[in-house]
Order: structure tokens, then C-alpha cells, then sequence
């Protein structure tokens, strides 16, 4: 992980970090009025983004416009699934799922940030065993719930985020130095054993 100095916060960072703090808010409240873990896991995840939004290293370089719009309109497409009821099965499978992105975000650490950018590369936690886990763990928690819920607008919405997931891998891969030799080491980028 990348040492370093804290960067100052910009004014439309800290819009995506008060968003972030309200949507925490509001997951724990949720959380309180079901007595579910589902709620309590998003809530820290919204947390743990809004305290590594504030702690991030400096990046080297700045995305482009639209690869930042790709990136922030699908870290919000979960919010629009319309979603009633999981099996027990499913709320298991949910919660492996954000476990392992809680775990890919810990694991980043410093180095996180929504948009592509070079932060440092991390090969520590979930990123020793493939190069994009906290992708993975929010399709697992996120296909699951859908599954049990499978109107057309949850479905296309899981495959817009799939498709930028992948436009999001492209373009993480590319901007991160020295990432062709940790790709060459680490060779399931998604899926392991897959792709």
C-alpha cells in the first residue's frame, strides 16, 4: 500500500463524501427499525467510503470526464434495484458478498478512490488471490438479491452495472503503474479460475 501524504479534499469530493455520510445514516436507521445485518454491512460500507474518500493518497493523474460519470453512476446503480424480499440462502449469499467488499475496501485502503486513478497498487487482503474482489463481491451480493427479486428493471440494471464494471477494470487497469506485472502474477482479474 502506498504511504504518503493525505491530499486536501476538493468542494465536489466533499459532496460525494457527504452523500456518503447520509446514506450510512440512513442504512443504520434501517438497520434499527428491521434488526437485519444486511443494513448494518451497507451502513460500514457507506462509512469505510466516506472515512477513505477523506484519508485517500493523492492521485497521479486525473480520469477523464466520462470515465469519472461511468464510475460514480454505477457506485449508485445498486441504489435503484427495487427489492422486497430474500430467501435465507440469498441473504447469506448477500452478506458473503459484502463481506468481501468490506474486505477489498479495508484492503485498499488509502490507495481507494471511485474514478480510475493511480493511487498505488495494493496486492494485499483479497487482491493476492485476484485483481478486482470488491467487483465481485458486489455482483455476488448484488445478483443474489436479484435472483430473489427478478423484475426486468432489476435485471438490466445488474447487467448496466456489469458492463461498467468492465469498462471500470479496463480503465483501473490502465491507469495504475507497473499493473502488467502484477496482472502477469495475479491472472484471474473477476472470476477465479474463469476470467
Amino acid at each position: 500500500m502506498m504511504t504518503g501524504k493525505v491530499h486536501s479534499i476538493s468542494n465536489p469530493a466533499w459532496i460525494g463524501l457527504a452523500f456518503w455520510i447520509a446514506l450510512g445514516g440512513l442504512r443504520l436507521l434501517e438497520a434499527w427499525q428491521t434488526a437485519h445485518l444486511i443494513p448494518v454491512l451497507l451502513a460500514a460500507q457507506s462509512g469505510l467510503v466516506a472515512w477513505l474518500m477523506v484519508r485517500r493518497s493523492k492521485q497521479s493523474l486525473e480520469a477523464p470526464w466520462h470515465q469519472k460519470i461511468v464510475a460514480w453512476v454505477s457506485a449508485l446503480f445498486p441504489l435503484a434495484l427495487h427489492l422486497r424480499e430474500e430467501s435465507p440462502v440469498s441473504q447469506v449469499v448477500t452478506l458473503l458478498g459484502l463481506l468481501l467488499v468490506l474486505w477489498a475496501l479495508w484492503a485498499l485502503g488509502r490507495s481507494f478512490g471511485i474514478a480510475p486513478a493511480d493511487r498505488g497498487l495494493v496486492k494485499t487482503g483479497p487482491y493476492r488471490f485476484i485483481r478486482h474482489p470488491m467487483y465481485l463481491g458486489e455482483l455476488i451480493s448484488l445478483a443474489s438479491a436479484v435472483i430473489c427479486n427478478p423484475t426486468t428493471w432489476n435485471i438490466l440494471l445488474v447487467h448496466l452495472l456489469l458492463f461498467a464494471f468492465l469498462l471500470r477494470i479496463r480503465w483501473e487497469e490502465q491507469a495504475v503503474s507497473n499493473y502488467e506485472t502484477y496482472a502477469a502474477q495475479m491472472h484471474w482479474r473477476l472470476v477465479p479460475f474463469v476470467w
